[in-house]
């Protein structure tokens, strides 16, 4: 028998419930902090079912859920991020139009079960998570150096212009330094 659990994420807690294969549930929905105290609670509720039955689903939703992703895959679960297009799909199907936290725990744990593939994050995945927050973080690094740059270049020469110190080997020196 599987187990799936779904999760849905928000900035600073999250929401975990708990279905079987058999549409039963086995966790009600509840709430856990974005930290490791928060993970480890996770944990603790999911450590009396068998490892190896359990898959973990949440939607994708920017980085709020990577240190949660990359905390269960450590642990060796099984997690899978789902595109919000197909919880929203099967958000549709439900009888009932409330949109909750709660709710959507379910709406992900039943859409992880009607997947015929599921693909399941690596260690190779968090690399490449890695790999593309320090891309991310030099192009921002990268256009601050620019705008800092041209900040300075604008206060060197409107005050070397003020106090005529153009031939000044400081001035002259700071300038090269940033071209």
């Amino acid at each position: 028998m599987k187990i799936y659990v779904g999760i849905d994420i928000a900035k600073l807690n999250h929401f975990a419930a708990a279905i079987s294969s058999d549409g039963e549930i086995i966790l009600e929905p509840f709430k856990f902090t974005n930290d490791a105290d928060g993970f480890q609670l996770l944990v603790s509720k999911l450590e009396s079912f068998d490892k190896n039955s359990i898959i973990i689903g949440l939607e994708s939703t920017a980085h709020y859920g990577d240190n949660l992703v990359r905390y269960l895959v450590a642990e060796f679960y099984q997690v899978c991020v789902l595109n919000p297009i197909k919880t929203c799909q099967m958000r549709k199907n439900n009888i009932r139009k409330t949109k909750t936290d709660k709710v959507d725990t379910y709406v992900i744990a039943k859409t992880l079960m009607m997947q015929d593939n599921l693909r399941f994050v690596s260690f190779f995945d968090l690399d490449m998570m890695n790999l593309k927050a320090l891309g991310r973080f030099r192009q921002k690094t990268i256009k601050q150096r620019t705008r800092l740059k041209i900040q300075l270049t604008t206060y060197v020469v409107r005050y070397a212009r003020k106090f005529n110190t153009f031939s000044n080997p400081v001035c002259i020196s700071t300038l090269s330094m940033l071209y």
